[in-house]
């Protein structure tokens, strides 16, 4: 029967593989729609990242689109508009919500996880935690930096 540190060394083995790949894939996918124009909105909207017109954008943005392609009066779009903005408001307040619980939800499994190891497990587990939340910290400040049209920073490191 495996011995506990070996379960606990694998759980969090699978974990930190799941962080790398999961992030490796939403750099591709960010890299891939910044080259399709068409492709960016739809896709970095439904990655939860917001184009560089800022956290309101959307709802102008469908506007001008709804206003082009419907030729609409003034009239319509006098009572169309603040339906979009309502939207667009309730859109940005459920995004930082699932942030938030998301937050949580790991903040409670990384505590569970630190209850189970011992006291030199424990400290390389917030060792590796602190380089992830590093690493996440660059990864949106660059993103932050890509969306505002300022040059890419340095691809992060690779994980050792």
């Amino acid at each position: 029967m495996a011995k506990t540190w070996q379960v606990v060394l694998a759980t969090i083995a699978i974990f930190v593989a799941g962080l790398v790949t999961g992030g490796a894939t939403a750099l591709g996918i960010i890299k891939w729609a910044a080259g399709r124009p068409r492709a960016n909105t739809a896709i970095l909207s439904q990655l939860g990242i917001r184009p560089a017109q800022g956290p309101m954008g959307f709802g102008p943005q469908l506007m001008r689109s709804f206003a082009e392609k419907l030729d609409l009066t003034e009239e319509q779009r006098a009572k169309i508009e603040p339906i979009v903005k309502r939207t667009a408001a309730r859109l940005g307040r459920e995004r930082r919500e699932v942030q938030l619980t998301t937050a949580l939800t790991i903040e409670k499994m990384q505590d569970q996880i630190a209850d189970i190891l011992t006291t030199e497990q424990r400290v390389k587990f917030e060792e590796l935690i602190s380089q992830q939340r590093e690493r996440l910290q660059q990864f949106r400040q660059g993103q932050q930096k890509f969306f505002q049209g300022e040059p890419k920073a340095p691809p992060p490191e690779p994980v050792k």
